[in-house]
């Protein structure tokens, strides 16, 4: 096979799956936070609280029990038959394990937060190992066979059974249970469709010296997923210590809110990167194209929404959640500046992570843990605002040494990424002046629904507007791009 028609089927698999991911996922997720907010009205920010208290402990070691093997069994794709059963028996034997453990240190957990409730929770939550451990390796396969529609189809699976067991269990009086209860309910769906679409063989994790080559790449993957767990975990586990389950409950919320716009644009690209990237890992140019699209793609779609929701929070927060959730309009805001920022950058870590640059990304990872846990620690006392300020200015200073590698094994410069960002970054600027415009003149004698109707109105017809006089060639390259993979697909079927 040429180069060329490798690149149009790449293409092709890259259009595709992001068009089966964004159509499932956006669906979904409109059941999702449906489910959401009707929980949110009927439970209190304590139960959220609590949950997160537990997930918090929970999350760590699910991370750690993968021994980053999942990324190496997409990047390496060497491991096959007896050798990736073995790993498979290593980590089936480490969730069980896992199970065991947080079983026993439940009450250890729900003692740190002064909580008792958390132990039951941790208790439930500690299945979440065995679940995992059973995905990993058809996870892995559905990625190096750029199995993309399956892929989407297991998220979008995993979310609606997830929404519906909540609102069922909200309706029927479990109380906080309602979330843990949805939370597995979805694990349980994803494991037996995963294992429906790829079963495997299982082996004892015997002769274990053959496997040093992933076991070393994939303790380095780890301790990348234990920094960027202790750093990003760092201010809800400071939060819940120190200000307690109330503010927690509010903070986590805001998390959650700012989260969605990168999250949601997000994840249609990265559930397609990495068998992309590191299909193409030795192929640099074709790797950069791939970067540069996509990076673009992902600001123009997630930097109107996150600006957006920051400009609006203060009208959307009181409307959709009620008054008592008052306290996360500020963090709100500001985290949405943080959102915007990471979306720009999603893309810097699958470039190292797919080109086998673990070790690299390792160190990124490592000082981003040092630093950002410190910050987070001196500004705790001031509340969850200053807490958000950090990711705000702290966060983006301490990523500078992950761009410059990526930047390096791209060959680019930062100003090949700024331009990336400029369509999106002064169409956004067009909201602001749109959304604060409208406001001021607004009458006073508006309700609240009207007036946050035509803000957001008012915002969403500047930015495309502002992108399509001022960027005119580059959405039609993107769309031109699309289109041509789909003409070329249709004329080769």
């Amino acid at each position: 096979m040429s180069d060329s028609t490798d690149s149009r089927n790449l293409d092709r698999s890259l259009v595709s799956g992001i068009a089966w991911t964004a159509v499932l996922r956006w669906f979904s997720q409109l059941v999702s936070w449906g489910a959401t907010i009707y929980g949110a009205r009927l439970l209190a920010p304590a139960d959220f609280g609590i949950v997160s208290m537990a997930m918090l402990a929970i999350g760590l070691a699910r991370m750690a029990q993968e021994f980053g093997l999942d990324a190496i069994l997409i990047q390496d794709r060497s491991i096959v038959g007896e050798k990736r059963a073995r790993l498979a028996g290593l980590m089936l034997a480490l969730g069980g394990t896992l199970f065991l453990i947080y079983v026993a240190i439940a009450p250890l957990v729900a003692g740190f937060f002064s909580e008792p409730q958390v132990k039951w929770v941790v208790m439930a939550f500690a299945l979440l190992f065995v679940f995992d451990a059973i995905q990993i390796v058809p996870y892995a396969q559905l990625q190096r066979e750029r199995q993309f529609r399956r892929l989407a189809i297991v998220g979008f699976v995993q979310v609606l059974v997830t929404s519906m067991a909540l609102v069922i269990a909200v309706r029927t009086d479990f109380g906080l249970w309602a979330l843990v209860l949805s939370k597995l309910a979805g694990e349980v769906a994803v494991t037996v469709l995963l294992l429906y679409w790829q079963p495997y063989a299982v082996a004892w994790p015997r002769e274990l010296a053959q496997l040093s080559k992933p076991l070393l790449q994939g303790w380095r993957v780890l301790a990348s997923r234990i920094a960027w767990y202790g750093y990003s975990n760092a201010d809800q586990t400071l939060i819940g210590r120190i200000l307690g389950k109330d503010a927690l409950g509010a903070y986590s919320f805001a998390v959650s809110l700012a989260a969605m716009p990168q999250q949601e644009v997000g994840s249609i690209v990265t559930r397609v990167v990495p068998g992309i990237f590191s299909e193409v890992q030795h192929r640099r140019d074709e790797l950069r194209r791939y970067f540069l699209l996509l990076t673009e793609f992902l600001t123009l779609l997630s930097f109107p929404m996150s600006i957006g929701l920051a400009l609006t929070a203060d009208l959307i927060v009181p409307l959709v959640l009620g008054e008592r959730w008052q306290s996360v309009i500020v963090p709100l805001q500001l985290l949405c500046v943080y959102s915007a920022f990471l979306s720009s950058q999603l893309l810097v870590s699958h470039v190292l992570s797919w080109t086998g640059q673990f070790r690299v990304h390792m160190w990124c990872s490592i000082l981003t843990g040092l630093v950002m846990p410190l910050a987070l620690y001196a500004v705790i006392h001031r509340g969850i605002e200053a807490v958000a300020w950090v990711w705000v200015i702290a966060f983006p200073l301490t990523n500078t040494p992950a761009f410059l590698f990526a930047f390096r094994t791209l060959g680019i410069g930062f100003r090949h990424w700024l331009w990336t960002l400029l369509p999106a970054a002064i169409g956004s600027v067009s909201i602001a002046v749109a959304v604060l415009g409208m406001r001021l003149l607004i009458p006073p004698t508006w309700s609240a629904w009207t007036v946050t109707a035509v803000a957001i109105t008012a915002g969403a017809i500047a930015y495309p507007l502002t992108v399509w006089l001022l960027f005119p060639a580059r959405l039609r390259a993107m769309v031109g791009f699309a289109r041509s993979i789909r003409s070329t697909g249709a004329t080769q079927a």
